[in-house]
């Protein structure tokens, strides 16, 4: 009868040490020095860990995993309307990244697209009210404007714009008609 006891003892034993591993093994989590795991407890933002090892109770903590390192967000042939009604396409390039990952992850679905959304408008914004040759002439001027004006609204999304710059203009056939037409004109006179 010792016998069994003894037996019954080690299995529940080994048993225990097998749940207790397996919990272990679900509870802790390993960040990398460029990741950061935004944890919410029960549904309610709890805290931001990382780099490094963290403890996350299974069923009672999700946690969604988040890139600190800076992206590139491309633009290619965005249409906007100068001051003067001409048509350009602009390509334009934003550098950002996530620098508060609990704001990126509870303040905006996508964070790309909707700073992609800031940059167009932005950038529709200061085209409109430019000539064409203020436009190709101050670029250093309106790339600095367009940083500040999408910073500010990416700041409330845990987003940090290192940079806005128009990359290149390309004024549409129509508007080089024009601008061709009146170039004749003007050499005529």
């Amino acid at each position: 009868m010792e016998f069994y006891e003894l037996l019954v003892l080690a299995s529940i034993a080994l048993l225990a040490c097998v749940l207790a591993a397996l919990f272990l093994r679900s509870s802790l989590r390993v960040y990398k020095e460029h990741e950061r795991g935004v944890r919410f407890r029960l549904g309610r933002l709890d805290r931001v860990m990382g780099p490094g090892i963290s403890f996350a109770l299974p069923y009672l903590d999700s946690t969604i995993t988040v890139d600190t390192r800076s992206r590139v967000l491309e633009l290619p042939s965005l249409k906007a309307i100068t001051r003067e009604n001409a048509t350009v396409f602009l390509d334009v390039v934003a550098r950002y990244k996530i620098s508060s990952p609990g704001l990126a992850v509870t303040k905006v679905a996508d964070p790309e697209a909707s700073l992609r959304t800031v940059v167009e408008t932005a950038v529709r914004n200061s085209v409109g009210e430019l000539s064409l040759g203020q436009l190709v002439g101050k670029r250093e001027f309106i790339n600095a404007r367009l940083r500040e004006s999408v910073s500010n609204e990416a700041e409330g999304w845990g987003l940090g714009i290192e940079g806005v710059e128009i990359t290149d203009v390309t004024p549409s056939e129509r508007t080089m008609q024009r601008i061709n037409k009146e170039g004749k004109r003007k050499s005529r006179n």
